[in-house]
């Protein structure tokens, strides 16, 4: 009997052995290459209108190659190259808005992107802030109360708040985000008619709706606010009464989370699609980001290049969110650059490196590159270049030097979304199984396995660094 049991346990420990190696070598297999699920993405922009079928084609199958498989569309930026005068030096292509050889490109996006697997997302409105177009009519756009009556909100240069940046066929009036019922309409009108007008053949991996930092301002009035105010407080809103002040922004935040990105993501849902925002603003922010960033699907913060400050507003405002709402991963527009003597093709591996490893500390696993720029099929043409971006297009001068990013990016992606966060921590993560994920201030991911043995890997490299092994 004592030999069976020692030969019993014996036997079990041997498979309990032989178990723990599995599990050890599916999950370095997996970090050396890492699952289709674990998509590292793009901005994806149309600059100008300078935009043909072909080069289309080209783009998508330049981002397959390198191993980027998401790709948001904004389909209408307008470039800026002189500050002063933003139309100098400015050239246009045939890509109006709307017109039919935009709906062409839509379509050979929309139907190449699912031929090459590659997931998409198009941002709500033309341009990429905020929630605008053509459509919106003064009494559905953002308003402000004035002692002189509503009036349509303007900006600091005294011009109506729109959709920007833009083509100036595809500028219009920013929606009420405070109404609910303007902000379905809107989304309607724009890509409800997108997803009418192509069939779901023709876009099977059109997955997301996308929503950028808030660029737009503030508002205080809507439709209904007073009969909002008297219900959430019980008392009568008098906007000359600053005793009313605290409790009207406080109704605009909590009506910005529920009616404008509540709305979007209702609208979305009804479509089989999920909403992704980044929850900060680059201009005063009416809303709460913890709230607003909880109301989507997906949230991203923000890093640029050439900071040499820690984005400590974007982190906190999409971690805070995620955490709140139980997300999984924290999205970054990664790699930022903006503005005529920051925006240069003068990126490396080793110059991104360290500054993505910076965010990863602080909390971000899941990667969309800041910026793909559609760039003409004819190769006899000049390169688009914006004001803006990293350029990672085709036609960048470092284009070697993408896809070793790209599969960096992607096996730290795929690390840090395992599990859950370890104790709080940003950088660390712990699976059902106990094992413990690290990333160290080396760069490294120290594996600390349910037995204490650990290993280092090199998400760069893919070795092993024995020499620090603990037994």
């Amino acid at each position: 009997m004592n030999k069976l049991l020692t030969f019993t346990f014996a036997f079990l420990y041997a498979m309990s052995i032989s178990a723990q190696d599995n599990a050890r070598d599916r999950l370095r297999q997996s970090f050396i290459t890492p699952p289709d699920s674990i998509r590292v993405g793009c901005y994806y922009y149309w600059v100008n209108e300078r935009v043909d079928p072909a080069g289309v084609k080209a783009d998508l199958q330049w981002m397959k190659d390198n191993g980027i498989t998401l790709a948001f569309l904004a389909t209408d930026i307008r470039n800026r190259l002189n500050w002063d005068d933003p139309w100098k030096g400015q050239m246009f292509g045939k890509n109006k808005f709307r017109s039919k050889l935009w709906w062409k490109n839509l379509r050979t996006a929309l139907k190449t992107a699912g031929e090459l697997d590659i997931e998409m997302g198009i941002f709500n409105c033309p341009g990429w802030s905020q929630s605008g177009g053509p459509w919106i009519r003064p009494e559905e756009a953002m308003r402000n109360w004035t002692p002189n009556g509503i009036e349509v909100c303007k900006t600091t240069r005294g011009t109506n708040v729109v959709c920007s940046p833009c083509s100036p066929e595809a500028e219009g009036l920013e929606v009420d985000k405070l109404s609910k019922t303007h902000v379905k309409k809107h989304f309607e009108a724009f890509f409800g008619d997108i997803l009418r007008r192509i069939p779901p053949k023709e876009r099977p991996t059109l997955t997301t709706v996308v929503v950028d930092s808030w660029e737009r301002g503030k508002q205080n009035y809507t439709d209904s606010i007073f009969v909002k105010f008297r219900k959430r407080f019980g008392y009568e809103l008098d906007y000359q009464n600053e005793a009313c002040k605290k409790d009207l922004d406080r109704l605009i935040a909590e009506l910005i989370a529920s009616e404008y990105m509540g709305g979007l993501t209702e609208k979305a849902h009804e479509y089989g699609l999920r909403t992704w925002c980044e929850p900060y603003a680059h201009s005063p922010f009416p809303g709460n980001s913890i709230t607003y960033g909880s109301a989507a699907d997906e949230v991203a913060a923000e890093f640029w290049v050439g900071d040499k400050k820690f984005r400590k507003k974007e982190i906190d405002a999409a971690v805070g969110a995620a955490r709140k709402s139980g997300k999984n991963r924290v999205w970054a527009e990664s790699f930022t650059d903006g503005w005529p003597e920051l925006a240069k093709d003068d990126w490396s591996f080793e110059k991104l490196k360290p500054i993505a490893d910076r965010y990863f500390h602080a909390g971000v696993n899941a990667t969309i590159l800041h910026v793909m720029i559609s760039q003409p099929s004819n190769p006899d043409e000049p390169a688009v270049r914006p004001w803006f971006g990293t350029f990672f297009d085709r036609r960048s001068q470092h284009a070697a030097d993408l896809k070793p990013l790209v599969e960096y990016l992607r096996r730290c992606n795929f690390m840090l979304q395992l599990g859950k966060p370890y104790q709080g921590a940003a950088d660390q993560r712990i699976l059902n199984d106990g094992t413990i994920i690290r990333f160290t201030n080396e760069s490294l991911f120290e594996i600390t396995f349910p037995d204490g043995h650990q290993e280092l890997w090199d998400p760069v490299t893919v070795r092993k660094h024995t020499e620090q092994i603990k037994n």
